[in-house]
Order: structure tokens, then sequence, then C-alpha cells
């Protein structure tokens, strides 16, 4: 690994712990506040909000895209849980049917921040409706690399969208298909 990969790795892990300490902060506003956030449209008008100032503090000075980030907050909960994939989650909470896939292939082809927040306003609302949990470390650090030149995190959600069910899922129906096969 080069000291440039190196340098990221240790960049998106203090930006994922950043992000963790902004959701804790985020979580702790009354209704009033979160609604006051709820209310925006876009990044923008969420970077003019006072309250997202009290929640971003320094981190959203140093990271401009962060408020494209608190403005997702409000439609999912936080977890912590080991090795989070964006495009699993979506894949495991979307409900069945082309339109989910064609809602996720469109967020892909996002062209700018605008158009990705808006995509993914839309698709996390739909799959909110599944109760599960994001860990918005991860899925921050990628929204705020999503543009970046080696498309990396586009790649890495289409995969984990699209791939085959785990091996467990993989193993049953091994299992069954031998057990079928016995006279």
């Amino acid at each position: 690994m080069t000291q440039s990969q190196s340098e990221q790795g240790g960049r998106a892990a203090a930006l994922r712990h950043a992000l963790l300490g902004v959701r804790a902060r985020y979580d702790l506003l009354s209704r009033g506040q979160t609604a006051s956030l709820r209310r925006c449209r876009t990044a923008d008008e969420v970077a003019l909000e006072g309250i997202f100032w009290r929640v971003a503090g320094d981190l959203g000075r140093d990271e401009r895209h962060l408020a494209q980030v608190v403005l997702l907050f409000p439609l999912a909960t936080q977890t912590n849980r080991a090795q989070f994939s964006f495009g699993r989650y979506l894949r495991h909470s979307l409900p069945e049917g082309d339109g989910a896939t064609l809602r996720f292939r469109r967020l892909l082809d996002s062209r700018d921040r605008d158009e990705l927040g808006h995509r993914l306003r839309g698709i996390l609302r739909l799959a909110a409706r599944s109760q599960g949990t994001v860990d918005w470390g991860v899925l921050g650090v990628d929204i705020l690399w999503f543009f970046a030149e080696s498309d990396s995190v586009r790649r890495r959600w289409a995969q984990d969208f699209y791939a085959p069910q785990a091996e467990s899922a993989l193993k049953t129906a091994a299992r069954s298909a031998a057990s079928d096969s016995v006279p």
C-alpha cells in the first residue's frame, strides 16, 4: 500500500469517527431543531441553518460537503455495525421489484452533488420503511468521496447491491440441491 493510500485510509477513519460524533450531537437536538433541518431541501439550505453549525462544529468548515450528509440524518437511525455496506443495506431494505433497481441505478448515475442528495433522500425514504439502520460514518465518507476520479464508491455500492447473496444462502441452496438429488 502506498503512503497516499495509507493517508487516505487514516483520513477516512478520522472522518468516520468525526461523523459519528456529529450524528450523536444531532440525536441530542430537540424535535423543533431537527424539524428545521428536515425542512431544508438542499445541502446549501442546511449550511445556512445555525443548528447545522452547532452540530457540525469545526468539521463543517473543514468538510464543505458535510451539510449533504446532515441533510440525510432524519431518514435513518445510527448503527455501528462491523462491515457496513450501503449497497447491501439497500439490497436488503428496498422493496422487491424493478423500481428499486431503477432508483439505485439512477443514484449511481448522479452527475453532481445536488442530484446525488436528491436521489439519496428518495432512496433512503423508501429503504427506511424496513426500519434498517445506517452507519453514518461509513455512508458519510462514501458521500464525501462519491465523485472521486476512481469511482470506487460507485463500484463498491454496485457490487454490494447486485452481488449474490451471502455464502450461507449459497451453502443452504447447495445442501438443498444435494438432498434433492439423493434417491
